[in-house]
């Protein structure tokens, strides 16, 4: 009985050990995230659940089709995404060894996704792990965003779209657990009653074109979890332009 419990149980207990540690992994990066969501606009805990969901938090990854780093850019996005930001040409090296780099580029081009996408994150991820170009191809047989994403979730056979819905949810945890809310207090000074602030999809820095946007929380106040699908603002259902390349096959 033992050994069929150990059987079973044995691979429940490594995942769950496994997550715990990526966790972790990604949470020491609260620094490099929360820098990365002051220059980007976009929210550190939706930044971790990439993140965690690309990497794990392993700076050195590197996946079979060549995507590198904490945010498994490709070298094409970082090369855009260094662009944007006024930064030299990235070398694989560097992709691969400096975390706040990795980040910086990678919150860059997710930033870009939502300026062209709208606020529908779901929509965003799906581009962010397809490629523009692949999601405009498949909201164009399928007759929009909407009708494609029904028709996946009905199938439940998109592995992109489980991607996207995997990345929300883990953020969703990194907010639950407040690692990356505790950095972001212990980092800025308690002024007029406020003990924080959050920076909220809209905003952004320099390579951007407008400034972040910055909300003060009062004590003990946690962020609301970013749009998704069913929040989608009028008008921004268009298709993106098309991409050279897709992120991955």
């Amino acid at each position: 009985m033992l050994v069929v419990v150990g059987v079973y149980e044995g691979p429940k207990v490594a995942r769950q050990v496994a997550s715990v540690v990526g966790f972790r992994r990604v949470e020491a990066h609260a620094d490099v995230l929360l820098d990365a969501a002051a220059e980007s606009g976009l929210d550190p805990h939706f930044l971790a659940g990439v993140m965690y969901v690309e990497s794990r938090g392993a700076v050195d990854a590197v996946s079979r089709v060549g995507a590198m780093g904490l945010f498994q850019l490709m070298p094409a996005a970082a090369s855009d995404a260094a662009k944007r930001l006024k930064l030299p040409e990235p070398s694989r090296a560097a992709l691969l060894s400096d975390p706040r780099l990795n980040a910086r580029l990678g919150a860059s081009h997710l930033r870009w996704l939502v300026k062209r996408l709208g606020p529908d994150l779901e929509r965003v991820l799906v581009a962010y792990n397809a490629g523009p170009g692949r999601l405009d191809q498949w909201e164009k047989e399928a007759g929009g965003w909407s009708a494609w994403r029904e028709r996946s979730a009905r199938r439940g056979n998109s592995e992109t779209l489980a991607y996207a819905q995997d990345v929300l949810r883990f953020a969703d945890r990194f907010r639950e657990r407040g690692v990356i809310a505790a950095a972001a207090t212990a980092r800025r000074p308690v002024t007029a009653g406020l003990s924080s602030e959050v920076l909220v999809p809209g905003g952004a820095a320099e390579g951007h074109g407008e400034p972040p946007a910055v909300v003060p929380l009062a004590p003990g106040f946690v962020p609301a979890p970013l749009p998704r699908s069913g929040d989608v603002a009028p008008g921004t259902e268009s298709a993106p332009p098309p991409d050279a390349a897709p992120r991955r096959p």
